[in-house]
């Protein structure tokens, strides 16, 4: 004869496990983590200098199979109001063409101040190039990111055609 009472008990030990982890998992209070507000870091004062360049002032070395040869220099100032910037990031965009970027980043000249001085080979057509540099943190946030401009302008370009696309390029959208 088989004792009828261990599979009895078995069954009142296995609901009183799970009633009893149920109730002591439900009547723990939890403390929620404290919110810890991350913030990105911030971008401010770029420079591009310079901002424009002319076929014209160019020496002839400067010109290597129809591309100018030209360094601009790049600097913004960055600070991380929470933690530490991990780097300074740019990108050179022709606006012509925006999937033909030039990207990289910018080496802490002097902190805040990051900057570099880009080497850039660049098409002999008028161009309007757009920078914009971001930074990144410790916390892999990045926060605001500045714009600027660079113009390439090629020697037979005349100041009428210089002087029409400058007043495109700033016109707001409500003058016509």
């Amino acid at each position: 004869m088989v004792d009828s009472t261990l599979p009895i008990l078995g069954r009142l030990l296995g609901a009183v496990l799970i009633v009893g982890g149920a109730a002591l998992w439900g009547g723990c209070d939890t403390v929620p983590a404290p919110e810890r507000t991350q913030r990105g870091p911030s971008v401010a004062d770029l420079q591009v200098t310079p901002d424009r360049v002319h076929g014209s002032d160019l020496d002839d070395e400067q010109i290597v199979n129809s591309l100018a040869q030209v360094a601009v220099d790049v600097s913004a100032r960055v600070a991380d109001p929470d933690g530490t910037v991990e780097r300074v990031v740019f990108v050179f965009e022709p606006s012509s063409n925006p999937r033909r970027t030039i990207s990289g980043t910018l080496s802490a000249v002097e902190p805040p101040v990051y900057g570099g001085t880009l080497p850039l080979s660049v098409p002999l057509v008028d161009e309007v190039y757009t920078v914009r540099v971001f930074a990144v943190d410790d916390d892999s946030l990045s926060g605001n990111q500045v714009t600027g401009q660079f113009r390439f302008v090629p020697s037979d370009t005349s100041e009428t055609t210089e002087n029409a696309l400058r007043m495109q390029v700033h016109r707001r959208p409500d003058d016509s």
